[in-house]
This record gives C-alpha cells, sequence and structure tokens, in this order.
C-alpha cells in the first residue's frame, strides 16, 4: 500500500480568541496548496483516495487540492486523522482500508500526530522526523509483514517549483 501524508499548509496562528479547531489557511497557504497541486500535475501524482482530518485547516488544504488538481478525489473526513490522534490509531485504520483493497491512499493531517506515525511504520524514533507545513511524506507498507514500511520520498513545499 501506497501512503502519502500532507501536513495541512500554512494556517492561522493559535490564539485565545480562537479554537484551534478553527483556525484557516492563511494566504500563504493557500499558495502553498496551489503550488503543491500543481507539482502532483506536473508529476503524476493524483491521489487514489483522500482522507482529512475534519479540522478546518486540514478540510481547506483537502479541498482546495481537489479543485487544482485534475483526477483528485473529494476529501472523506476522517475523525481518526483530528488533531492529537495516536499513531496506533491511524496505523489501524490505514490497515483496515488496506483490507478492504486500498493501495493508494493520501492522508491531510497534523504534526505531530504524523511524525508519530511515520516513526511507527517505519520503526525508528520520532525526533528522526520532520513534516512541514504543506510537504508530501510518501511510505509503502505491508501491513501483512510487522515493520515493513519503507520511506520511498519526503519532499517539503520549498522544493516544489
Amino acid at each position: 500500500m501506497l501512503i502519502t501524508f500532507l501536513r495541512h499548509a500554512t494556517a492561522q496562528e493559535h490564539t485565545l480568541a480562537k479554537a484551534d479547531a478553527d483556525r484557516a489557511l492563511t494566504d500563504k497557504g493557500i499558495k502553498q496548496v496551489k503550488r503543491l497541486a500543481a507539482f502532483c500535475e506536473r508529476n503524476q501524482l493524483i491521489p487514489g483516495n483522500l482522507f482529512c482530518s475534519p479540522v478546518l485547516r486540514a478540510q481547506q488544504t483537502a479541498d482546495l487540492l481537489n479543485a487544482y488538481l485534475p483526477g483528485c478525489p473529494a476529501a472523506q473526513s476522517a475523525e481518526w486523522l483530528a488533531t492529537g490522534s495516536a499513531p496506533d490509531q491511524i496505523r489501524e485504520q490505514l490497515n483496515l482500508l488496506a483490507n478492504l483493497g486500498g493501495n493508494d491512499i493520501w492522508l491531510v493531517g497534523h504534526e505531530p500526530d504524523f511524525s508519530e506515525c511515520i516513526a511507527q511504520l517505519l520503526n525508528t524514533s520520532a525526533d528522526v522526523l520532520s513534516i512541514k507545513k504543506a510537504s508530501l511524506t510518501r511510505l509503502e507498507v505491508d501491513f501483512a509483514s510487522p515493520h515493513s514500511a519503507t520511506l520511498l520520498w519526503s519532499l517539503p513545499s520549498a522544493l516544489m517549483r
């Protein structure tokens, strides 16, 4: 199974006046997703399935990807990708998707959830990973074999020009 982790794009700063879940993308974040979509189109990176956190900034990232990347499916909101999701919970859902025949899954979510999940799949420490905003990280995972994930690539938004 191919799994592509997309951290949400740059969002408004966290303030006491606004709930974390209600933080929207900034103009910079919107530009990041448009650049990401153009990069994906040039490199024929089209999600087979797209799941996103129910948090606004992740939904906006997924919706913009869908709008600007031809062939990109609409995002399915997934509570198991909400802020603070445990790596085991994400891994369990990915395993279920693999058992249902999913083979190209894209996830839009948050840090440190993604680096912790990726580290667990790679059987390494989360300290060695830094998932930047609007970046893509792709793994190949065989859930039938323990610790059989391979990091294929990780690309920060700044290099998607």
